[in-house]
Formats: C-alpha cells, structure tokens, sequence
C-alpha cells in the first residue's frame, strides 16, 4: 500500500512538471519564430541570422514567420494564442513593452502571458536627416526647427514603435513642432527618407548603418549615453548639442507562458551560444549592435521594468493609437 501511494505521488509529480516528460525530446520538429514587423526592418534583421544559427545549434529548423500589422500586435496576438509547447517563438524587441500602454485593447498581457527567453541585441538609436537637409547638427536642426514650426516631418516605421516614442519625446523635450509620418514598416520610411520625402528619421543603427556608409543618408547624433564602437566619429545627441537622450534599443525573445521551464532555458542557452557564433557576432557588429550577456535569471525582471517605464512614459506623452 505504502509502495503504490510512493508511485502515484511519483505519477502527480510528472503531471505536475510537464518539462520532466517533455524537454529530453524537444526540439522534436521544425520550430516557428514570428517577427511582428515586416521584412528588412530592424526585428527581421536581427531575427534571421539567429535563426539560422539556431538551427545548427538545436538540429531542427527555426522557420521566420514575418507577420506585421497594428504596431506589432498581429503577430504578438498569434504567438499568444500558440500552443505552450516549445514550438513558437515571438521576436521582438522594446516596442512591446512600448505597446503595453500604447493598445489597451490589444488583447493579451506581455507579463502574463509571454514568458522571457533571451535578449538579444542592444543597438544605438541614431538621428539621421536627408542628404539635402539645411542643417549639419542637432543645434541647428533644432534652431531651424524652431524658426519653422509645422514645416519638417519625421518618418517612422509606425504609429507607437519605438522610431514614434523617441521622436516625440525628442519633441516635448527641444520644444519643436515637426509632423509625425508613420509608415508600414521601418523600409519603407527608410526609403523615403533616402529620397527626401520625409526629412529624418530616428532608426536604430542596425538598419540605418548600411546606408550610412553608403552616404544615402546624414547622421546627426546617437541617441544614447555614449558614442557608437562602430561610428565612433558621431557625436551623441547631448555632445551634438540635444537633450540627454538614452533610447537605446534593445531586441529579445518570447515565448508562451505555460512552456515547460526546461525547454524554455535550453532554448535561452542556445540562443546564448548561438550569439558567440564568430559568423553572428560579426554581423552584429556590422549593424553597430552589441551583444548582451545578461543571464537567464535577470532577463524576466529587466523586461518586467521596460514594461513598467515605457507604459508610465506613453502616459506621459499622451499618445494613444488605439
């Protein structure tokens, strides 16, 4: 009697613990990872060389699924309705904990029903203008501005992502009125931006780099403490003569709440060692982006804390898009 009471708490256990039955076989099947942006924007660019990375890593393929809309809500809906398997993945980045307060009706809680996996990129916000643009700094932009209220519009990627909040708190603190022009996704503002059509951009250097180099476009500042390892000859935006400004980007992945804790550490450890791959790690670094190294322990309290001050600053600014 006492032999199969032992055996039936053993049994509870399992049931309890799904990671126990289920991570020595995982992954067992091609796994999908979704990009709530489109194509060539900055999620996708640091998405898919990780990918790919980790399907030498894990053995199985690590499919991108590219599924914009709403700011990045489409896709993060999917993944919430994922199955909690292992299977499905959200990259993202900042932006979602930006969305928290931008879309009360967004219909899922990135706290609650998204578990943390790993950062994986930390990436400068640089200010960058048309090459025909009247000003070489931030002073002068911000004089030029000033003297024509209303006249100079900034692009971005979309109403409420990260290119939005950093333009309008770069607004509110210079006390400039320029004019917001969203756009379907960070290439297509880059690409009129390229053009003139839209007068700057605040981009995260990993998709403005190439075209930095290529002298397609102007950088005016980083937007961010220190200066770039990459372009270290930009100044800052505080040394270029703008606010102090840290809007430092940062990219990582999710996965659903409900994953067996197991499955979602191994995939955080390979996600770790994929990221000292000498092949990735160098493309990183050509995109101006540095590799975090924070532990697995941290990640969840660090996002929990971006949630928190991204949904107090959207408050502040009082931008809504829902």
């Amino acid at each position: 009697m006492k032999r199969m009471k032992k055996l039936a708490a053993a049994g509870a256990i399992c049931v309890a613990m799904p990671g126990v039955a289920t991570s020595a076989d995982w992954p067992g099947k091609p796994m999908t990872v979704i990009v709530p942006y489109g194509p060539g924007g900055g999620v996708d660019v640091f998405t898919r060389p990780l990918a790919a990375g980790l399907s030498k890593e894990l053995g199985q393929p690590m499919i991108v699924e590219n599924r914009p809309g709403a700011g990045g809500i489409i896709g993060v809906q999917h993944v919430s309705k994922a199955n909690p398997d292992g299977y499905t993945y959200l990259s993202g980045g900042v932006h979602q904990p930006m969305a928290e307060g931008l879309y009360p009706k967004r219909n899922y809680d990135l706290d609650k029903d998204f578990v943390p996996v790993a950062l994986t990129a930390y990436v400068p916000t640089v200010l960058v203008v048309t090459n025909n643009a009247p000003y070489k700094t931030v002073r002068e932009f911000v004089a030029y501005a000033k003297a024509h209220p209303g006249d100079i519009n900034y692009c971005s990627s979309g109403n409420g992502t990260s290119q939005h909040l950093v333009g309008e708190q770069f607004k509110r603190l210079t006390g400039i009125n320029v004019t917001h022009v969203p756009y379907r996704g960070t290439a297509a503002a880059m690409t009129d931006l390229i053009a003139g059509h839209c007068s700057l951009m605040f981009d995260g250097l990993g998709t403005s780099a190439s075209q930095i180099r290529s002298g397609s476009i102007r950088p005016l500042a980083v937007v961010t403490k220190n200066r770039s390892t990459l372009f270290p000859d930009i100044p800052t935006l505080k040394e270029a003569g703008g606010p102090d400004m840290d809007a430092t980007i940062w990219y990582g992945w999710w996965t659903r709440q409900g994953t067996p804790p197991a499955v979602v550490k191994r995939m955080a450890e390979a996600i770790r060692n994929t990221l000292k791959d000498p092949a990735v790690a160098e493309t990183w670094k050509l995109q101006g982006a540095e590799v975090p190294t924070m532990p697995y322990a941290e990640t969840g309290p660090y996002v929990h804390a971006e949630i928190e001050r991204w949904t107090q600053a959207v408050k502040e600014l009082g931008i809504s898009v829902d």
